[in-house]
């Protein structure tokens, strides 16, 4: 490839919330973007942009065969990011992991060198400690909710299935993910969106980062990630007194501290569980939701993807400032 070739990527789930923001982060560095989004997909995310969307899945390798053709890097965002369904192996797990199978064998098929999975901070895990941040040494296990079970296995499956089929597999892990272009609300901006109204705070530290940060991430990751390594990729680790003081700045309002004996959080989520299954919808809040992250806090090392990948994050004040802007201007909230 001559210096002047633009180097071409796919990147799976190009209408989500990071992949929308990563589309246009390749698009600014000149590279030529392949969107990989199914059919029932929106594209409000890419909307006036100027790219040539396919169409197809990533549980159909044939679709998957035919997008990747000429790539030289794919960029793996697709997940079904819900935290509760009434068969969640069936709509959270089996999906992730028969995707990340098809993305990572069709790479090795048609000689893709580099693979970017987007993990998550919750296969690091929370620590119980807010003094004591977690880093990419951690792992989580025995996790209750179906999306951190999901990740967690895909994770796992990407960096064996790479290593067995020679793709240099690169795994980065956001935090609580913020910021425009989140069409569909992701329930990272649905809780900070309640939080604006009036909604509580979690009690603890919260970790939060800008999605264009995240996205940047992803193209430093493709030239600068090590085969095999993730890397936790995240802004301030913010204390629930800190947030509710920016929130207040930002809004007017003084929300709450979210507390209670774990018990109690249990019985809340079995109850909206069941107001799930008789009136549709998700639950707010789950049982398996507070087994995983009662006691503890959204604290993390970044070091590493600092050091080396050359990641910055903005400061957590400005993540919320561009999320509520966004949200004003999306309607989901009053200015």
């Amino acid at each position: 490839m001559s210096p002047s070739t633009p180097r071409r990527a796919l990147l799976t789930g190009a209408s989500g919330h990071l992949g929308a923001n990563l589309v246009r982060q390749l698009l600014q560095q000149g590279w030529d973007v392949v969107p990989f989004v199914r059919v029932t997909s929106s594209l409000a995310g890419l909307e006036g942009l100027d790219v040539r969307v396919r169409f197809g899945d990533i549980r159909d390798r044939a679709s998957l065969d035919a997008a990747i053709v000429g790539c030289d890097v794919v960029f793996h965002t697709a997940a079904v990011y819900r935290n509760w369904a009434e068969d969640a192996d069936a709509e959270i797990l089996e999906p992730a992991l028969a995707g990340t199978r098809n993305v990572i064998e069709a790479a090795a098929a048609a000689g893709v060198r580099r693979v970017v999975h987007t993990s998550s901070c919750n296969t690091v895990g929370f620590s119980p400690d807010p003094n004591q941040p977690y880093t990419e040494e951690h792992f989580a296990s025995g996790a209750h909710v179906p999306y951190v079970r999901a990740k967690v296995a895909s994770e796992r499956l990407a960096l064996e299935l790479g290593e067995q089929l020679g793709v240099e597999v690169v795994v980065l892990n956001p935090t609580g993910v913020l910021g425009p272009h989140d069409h569909r609300i992701t329930p990272t901006t649905a809780f900070v969106r309640d939080v604006f109204r009036g909604g509580p705070v979690l009690p603890g530290v919260q970790n939060v980062v800008h999605v264009e940060d995240v996205a940047r991430a992803h193209v430093l990751a493709a030239d600068r990630g090590q085969p095999g390594e993730r890397y936790l990729v995240g802004g301030e680790n913010v204390p629930s007194a800190q947030f509710i003081r920016h929130v207040f700045d930002l809004t007017g309002k003084w929300p709450s501290v979210l507390r209670g004996p774990r018990w109690l959080f249990l019985v809340i989520g079995w109850g909206m569980e069941l107001m799930a299954r008789l009136r549709g919808g998700e639950p707010a809040l789950t049982s398996a939701m507070v087994r995983d992250g009662h006691g503890r806090s959204a604290v993390f090392d970044t070091s590493k993807a600092r050091e080396q990948l050359g990641f910055v994050a903005r400061d957590a004040r400005t993540v919320l400032e561009d999320t509520l802007r966004w949200l004003e201007r999306s309607g989901q909230l009053r200015a």
